[in-house]
């Protein structure tokens, strides 16, 4: 009797067996959350717009002509041209050597069609390496391809100067080095409206003085947004 109470007796399984606790002060931990926040911030700035572009949802693309033509009320009450020669790009990838996660934002000004210069900054989140890039860019766009099926598609080419500033934390301690950067890239951009398109794009960058003992790192901007305003 007294040994079946004994096995009856509650059994206690410590958390710290199965569960770890998250550190903030770690730099991984800081990363990741900085990262979530960085993406959230993208989602909530974005998403009004791609409720409200046109083209999205169940407007046509080729009703966009009639909509700006009508300037007297109407459909041309909710004309969606850009109205301002800014824009802003905001997309995320990774780079490459080092390898981080990369957040690039970018806010041009367009003159015309072909021809538009303003700032990026990319953005790099590592483990234990953080890399902080802004240029002044300037950007030529193809704006027409030839063919219908073609039309949305909008290649572009760019190249800026600035600096990077790279930091590695260690152990011992953290390394920061700045340096001069050049940069080149192209991409590519599909028109989902007149005022919001998606693209991807390639950047090559070039770190001349050798900044850390890097001298180049490449960043795959793998999906963007770009909001015409």
């Amino acid at each position: 009797m007294l040994r079946a109470l004994r096995l009856r007796r509650p059994i206690f399984i410590s958390s710290n067996a199965c569960f770890e606790r998250t550190d903030l002060t770690q730099p991984e931990s800081r990363a990741s959350w900085l990262a979530v926040l960085l993406v959230a911030s993208l989602l909530v700035l974005f998403t009004p717009t791609l409720a409200s572009a046109q083209g999205w949802g169940e407007d046509d693309w080729e009703s966009a002509p009639d909509q700006t033509r009508n300037t007297n009320g109407g459909a041309g009450e909710r004309n969606q041209s850009p109205t301002s020669p800014w824009s802003l790009r905001a997309g995320m990838g990774f780079t490459a050597d080092p390898d981080d996660f990369l957040l690039n934002f970018e806010l041009p000004y367009r003159f015309d069609q072909y021809v538009s210069v303003g700032p990026m900054i990319q953005v790099g989140l590592g483990d234990r390496r953080y890399l902080v890039a802004p240029t002044a860019n300037l950007t030529i766009t193809i704006p027409d391809m030839p063919g219908e099926t073609l039309d949305r598609f909008h290649p572009h080419f760019f190249g800026g100067i600035g600096f990077a500033v790279i930091e590695n934390e260690e152990r011992g301690g953290s390394n920061r080095g700045a340096g001069f950067l050049a940069n080149a890239g192209v991409g590519v951009d599909y028109a989902l409206g007149e005022r919001l398109s998606v693209g991807s794009r390639m950047i090559f960058n070039f770190l001349p003085g050798r900044t850390l003992d890097e001298n180049f790192f490449y960043s795959w901007e793998i999906i963007g947004l770009k909001l015409d305003f």
